[in-house]
């Protein structure tokens, strides 16, 4: 098993989608649906990483979250916020209150799953490769250096990053939104109109050659890194 994962979610259609889409991808998921459940399970054991739903019938997600928070034993447990909420400030309150990071719903699932695993290497969870390959492309994480057919190809240290990240999720998509967060740095929740992701693919792309035809546009949601293996 890759992980354990604590879901708190009271809609069954969400926390059964959850659960499928995170075990098909090796992860052990438990699924409660109250805080009061959730503080049940935390007391028993702690899980790899928790996704906590804020619209709970015992209350707001966000009370356990400050809980999990100022409790030595569960400090560090990375956390996910699901949230409904629509407005900037609505949905970034669950991180000032302590999450590592959030979820709109609706959400896309490969985004969910990028998210989660993105958590889990961020925390030391979950070893990163140190190396990636696709074909003739071949990615150094320590050297951060790219090669095309063992020939280097200079690459800007938001190129290699963006790269990284869609050959780490191949086959999978990534939106702009979470590209801007994990590669620019950018505050989760910020409603952004830049194309600085659009606009550095197409240099990525110009120096990538042939090989960029992996990397594939899908339209309304972001990109995705096409490869077997």
């Amino acid at each position: 098993m890759k992980a354990s994962v604590l879901v708190v979610e009271d809609q069954a259609a969400t926390s059964n989608l959850i659960s499928e889409v995170l075990k098909q991808e090796g992860y052990e998921v438990k699924v409660v649906e109250s805080l009061a459940k959730a503080r049940n399970a935390l007391e028993k054991s702690l899980p790899t990483i928790m996704i906590l739903d804020r619209n709970l019938p015992d209350g707001d997600g966000i009370d356990l979250c400050r809980q999990i928070r100022g409790d030595q034993r569960s400090n560090n447990l990375p956390l996910l916020i699901l949230t409904a909420k629509k407005a900037v400030e609505e949905r970034v309150s669950g991180l000032k209150s302590g999450a590592d990071d959030y979820l709109a719903k609706p959400f896309n699932t490969e985004e969910l799953v990028a998210r989660v695993e993105t958590l889990l290497r961020r925390t030391g969870r979950m070893e990163e490769p140190a190396i990636q390959t696709a074909g003739d492309l071949r990615l150094e994480r320590e050297s951060r250096k790219t090669f095309i057919k063992n020939k280097e190809v200079p690459l800007s240290a938001k190129e290699f990053d963006l790269l990284w990240y869609l050959m780490y999720r191949r086959n999978h998509v990534l939106t702009r939104d979470f590209l801007l967060q994990y590669v620019w740095g950018y505050e989760a929740g910020l409603n952004l109109t830049t194309k600085v992701v659009d606009v550095t693919l197409s240099h990525l792309r110009d120096k990538l050659g042939p090989v960029a035809s992996m990397i594939t546009a899908v339209r309304g949601f972001g990109y995705r890194f096409d490869a077997k293996g």
